[in-house]
């Protein structure tokens, strides 16, 4: 996980010099990672290549007040967008202190070639999260190279050594400069770049295998897929026979082979499907919440809390979206099941964290939709905090809340919000006490009605003048 590190304005900056594009470098970026970092990030990358330094020395460094002058934007976006381009794999930062101050030093990357990219498992799906299906699949169709038929054609293309002449023994043992040369471009080429790898510690491989096997897939495409497998089966909580099921429908049945494009959008087609309505959520609720009765670690909380945490526990982060949004009446948007994918993605948190993390923004927080600033604050956050399981996340937010909690006096006389459960957390919480609130059995006089209609009078004036 990359670290915060200070940033302002005055912080240098140095972009070393990076090769330049091709044009098909060019269509992909525009076309393929464009759709996914969105246009502010598009052009941070071009402003960062304007900045290039051909002499790629330190202390020839610029400061980010430059950048923020092109881009006409502030630091906290231009930040965010910086974010993007290194979750995509278009950057590479490093933060480095000498005795000319901070420094930043930005590494461009090229962008991958289109069948890269529709081989790589994270970037193919959040782009089809994105642009849909039908976009998606019109953008493999553009970048599909459309091969001639040469079997009547007879090769006659000339050989290197037909046209030029060239010592054979330097061939054989090359001239002192070009090992150098050599060398060099190698020392400078850049390390490969690594897709984040998720956990699969509970995904069982081998009923999988055992399975697919019976259905006469093909083990090794299974296995070089495995990045997709896992991340499709986090997102939608696929288990092991429904994921064999559905590559077993996608897969060829003379060679056992499948396409993973359509394995995808067969997961896509299936899954995203409407909220589930909050009747059968507290259903499940109800069922799950008989499950950790007998559970002692988790009786310092009440029965709804009890309940939120089974069903963090149990449910995958797509269908705990969809039975929140449920709840307040909304659906899930594009952007949100991208922002899940995303998060999921990067492997830091489990799924009943992430649900926590959901739930905390939409609930707690009582926002309408999940912001991409905000869920990566708290899930950052709480992976710093070392929180890996849901009954963390609510200590950890009891005690952030304890603080809060013991002023007596409010400012700018808000009230005090609420903390919001769902219904279906709500559903056993008078049950949990048993008694209604006890009811005092005094009744205030006139009199000490009129001074105490007498003493907010007063306090008001007094607030008025301070005010």
């Amino acid at each position: 996980m990359p670290n915060d590190e200070p940033l302002t304005p005055k912080t240098g900056l140095v972009v070393p010099q990076a090769p330049a594009l091709s044009a098909a470098q060019q269509a992909v970026l525009a076309e393929l990672y464009l759709p996914l970092m969105g246009p502010l990030a598009y052009s941070l990358y071009a402003a960062l290549r304007s900045l290039q330094s051909s002499e790629n020395e330190l202390s020839n460094r610029r400061s980010h007040a430059e950048l923020l002058g092109i881009l006409n934007v502030d630091l906290p976006t231009v930040l965010a967008a910086r974010r993007k381009l290194e979750a995509t794999g278009l950057l590479r930062s490093y933060y480095q202190q000498d005795e000319l101050g901070a420094m930043y030093i930005y590494q461009l990357q090229a962008p991958l070639l289109a069948l890269q990219f529709f081989a790589d498992d994270l970037l193919s799906v959040l782009l089809l999260d994105t642009v849909g299906e039908l976009r998606y699949q019109q953008l493999a169709g553009d970048f599909a190279a459309q091969p001639i038929d040469l079997t009547a054609a007879k090769d006659v293309t000339a050989n290197i050594l037909d046209v030029f002449h060239v010592d054979s023994q330097k061939v054989t043992t090359p001239p002192l400069s070009v090992q150098k040369v050599r060398a060099q471009l190698a020392a400078n080429e850049p390390a490969e770049d690594h897709s984040p790898v998720l956990s699969d510690d509970d995904f069982d491989w081998q009923l999988l295998g055992q399975i697919l096997k019976q259905n006469y897939v093909d083990l090794k495409q299974v296995a070089s897929s495995r990045q997709l497998i896992i991340t499709e089966s986090r997102v939608y909580g696929i288990s092991e026979i429904e994921m064999a099921k559905l590559i077993s429908e996608v897969a060829s049945l003379t060679t056992g082979q499948f396409d993973e494009n359509q394995l995808k959008l067969l997961i896509a087609r299936r899954y995203e499907r409407p909220a589930v309505s909050s009747q059968q959520v507290a259903t499940e609720a109800t069922v799950a919440t008989t499950t950790t009765k007998d559970n002692k670690a988790s009786a310092q909380f009440s029965t709804a809390e009890q309940q939120l945490v089974t069903y963090a526990k149990q449910t995958a982060p797509y269908d705990f979206l969809s039975a929140l949004k449920q709840e307040k009446h909304g659906f899930v948007t594009s952007g949100e099941n991208r922002l899940v994918h995303d998060l999921i993605g990067r492997g830091v948190l489990p799924n009943a964290v992430i649900n926590m993390v959901i739930y905390y923004l939409l609930q707690n927080r009582e926002l309408a939709a999940l912001n991409r600033n905000l869920l990566e604050t708290v899930a950052n956050d709480w992976q710093q905090h070392g929180i890996t399981t849901p009954e963390a996340a609510l200590m950890y937010l009891k005690q952030r809340k304890q603080p809060k909690s013991t002023p007596t006096r409010r400012k700018n006389n808000r009230p005090t919000r609420k903390e919001i459960m769902p219904k279906w957390a709500q559903q056993q919480q008078q049950t949990e006490s048993g008694k209604q609130p006890a009811q005092t059995g005094k009744q205030i006089t006139a009199a000490q009605r009129k001074r105490l209609a007498d003493r907010l009078a007063k306090l008001e004036t007094n607030s008025e003048k301070e005010d």
